[in-house]
């Protein structure tokens, strides 16, 4: 109920500064600091707490100035939406207890990060690409249209990344694109799976087996995004590794999941539809 209070209080605010402005005639944008309550707000609706961190994705935001199709608002770059990781955090907060101020401290967190948010700071509307009970495909195509994003054909290069960061929720870390860059990320899967203390070097043996089999059936296999023209689109495939499972605190050797090297493929249209294929495995083993 407190957390509620709160919640709509922040959007009460925020919505009443936008109105005001509107009434004397002036175009207003929310600023960075409204920007992030409205961000805030869309997660209480869903996940009732004190208190929200909110980190701004800005790498993402420099995405669309190449993706517009109005890039320019008025006289000044059309840089409306703002990106918003958004958590749990610890904090100070007042309640009302039968007349009196009472001040809370939340000390621990709740660990939880709730995804991406995208507020437009001219409508305040927001893109939660988390949402429960929304599929984050759907809220990108919505936010798509909304915002008048055309994909970067004939190499969608900005758009498929766009796309993989905020649906599927992957940034670069496990992309690979040469193969010294997989055989790093390998040895180091390996390393932290199977001598997470440094007591040993027992992960080296179980690496150099994987490593020297995968050259020995994937020899000449070139690591590189590819981009093909179709009569609905192109298509964009890629390559990821996905390695043991590794936990916080580090469990014990044997760990959990298989080490693989699979392909991505996604089928953009002009119109900005996004279509997922099903990604191929290229090589698993343990």
């Amino acid at each position: 109920m407190i957390a509620s209070i709160k919640g709509s209080f922040l959007l009460l605010l925020t919505l009443l500064s936008i109105a005001s402005h509107a009434v004397f005639g002036q175009a207003s944008w929310l600023t960075d600091d409204q920007a992030r309550d409205v961000a805030s707000v869309a997660i209480h609706r869903a996940y009732p707490k004190p208190c929200y961190s909110t980190y701004r994705q800005e790498r993402l935001e420099g995405f669309l100035s190449g993706l517009r199709s109005n890039p320019v608002a008025g006289d000044q770059i059309n840089n409306s939406v703002y990106f918003f990781r958004v958590a749990s955090d610890a904090c100070d907060y007042v309640t009302k207890d039968s007349g009196r101020t009472v001040v809370h401290t939340l000390v621990s967190m709740d660990c939880c990060e709730y995804g991406i948010v995208a507020v437009d700071r001219t409508t305040s509307k927001t893109y939660w690409f988390s949402e429960r009970g929304k599929k984050a495909a759907d809220v990108f195509h919505e936010f798509v249209r909304d915002e008048n994003l055309r994909p970067d054909l004939p190499n969608p290069v900005l758009f498929s990344s766009l796309y993989r960061t905020i649906v599927w929720g992957r940034d670069g870390a496990n992309e690979v694109v040469s193969l010294q860059q997989l055989r790093d990320m390998v040895q180091s899967n390996f390393q932290s799976a199977y001598s997470p203390y440094e007591r040993d070097n027992a992960w080296e043996a179980k690496f150099g087996k994987w490593w020297r089999q995968f050259q020995s059936q994937r020899r000449g296999l070139k690591l590189e995004t590819s981009f093909e023209a179709t009569g609905d689109g192109t298509i964009v495939r890629g390559y990821w590794f996905s390695g043991f499972e590794l936990r916080i605190p580090r469990s014990d050797p044997p760990p959990k999941g298989t080490p693989k090297l699979f392909q991505w493929a996604l089928l953009i249209k002009s119109d900005g539809t996004v279509e997922e294929q099903s990604p191929r495995t290229i090589y698993s083993r343990r």
